[in-house]
């Protein structure tokens, strides 16, 4: 008896192990199929892949961490007057901004408040740069000017720029020619930043 349940247990593992290797695999790079080498090929701290699965196939997608757009003037004089009225007199449009956005992690938010390192970068850089931790509605932080924190409660950048986003933490800069790089993930904000350097 006890050698037909191995048995039994041996063949019902086989055909599952089988089952599962006769799975088609389809290789995408944003939403566009590419080869399986191309898509070994991709560097991983510049990426963040999704995988799919059903009974009979494999979805990998990979997708950047970091994006590229350009807003109109309408846009850009939205943002601003947004960024203006959530920071206030700090907010200067002719900079290159940087937004660090935080949802579900009140934590992180202020750990990254006190990075020696990226705030002793954005002081020596100020002529150019500024730098903005803003927390999503929902999350349980204080607006703190001091430590460039700030709360967006109507959830606009996240609703604007993240809405698919499932991290939580995104990063945007915005240029003052309306250029604009949107970051995916990517927990350490020095890293955001220096892929934002050009």
């Amino acid at each position: 008896m006890k050698k037909n349940t191995t048995t039994l247990i041996f063949l019902i593992s086989i055909i599952c192990f089988s089952q599962n290797s006769n799975k088609k695999t389809y290789y995408y790079f944003q939403n566009n199929e590419i080869t399986k080498a191309d898509f070994k090929s991709f560097d991983d701290r510049k990426i963040y892949t999704r995988k799919i699965e059903n009974d009979s196939s494999i979805v990998k997608n990979i997708y950047l961490h970091k994006n590229t757009g350009k807003l109109d003037s309408v846009q850009h004089q939205q943002i601003t007057m947004f960024l203006t009225k959530i920071i206030g007199s700090e907010f200067d449009q002719g900079k290159k901004t940087m937004i660090h956005l935080y949802r579900g992690n009140d934590k992180k938010i202020y750990k990254d408040s006190k990075h020696k390192k990226y705030w002793k970068w954005v002081k020596n850089n100020s002529n150019r740069y500024q730098s903005f931790l803003i927390g999503s509605k929902g999350l349980q932080i204080e607006s703190n000017k001091e430590k460039h924190i700030y709360l967006d409660e109507y959830n606009l950048l996240e609703k604007l720029f993240f809405q698919n986003s499932n991290f939580k933490i995104n990063h945007l800069l915005i240029k003052p020619n309306g250029k604009i790089y949107i970051y995916f993930g990517l927990d350490d904000i020095l890293y955001a930043l220096d892929l934002s350097l050009d």
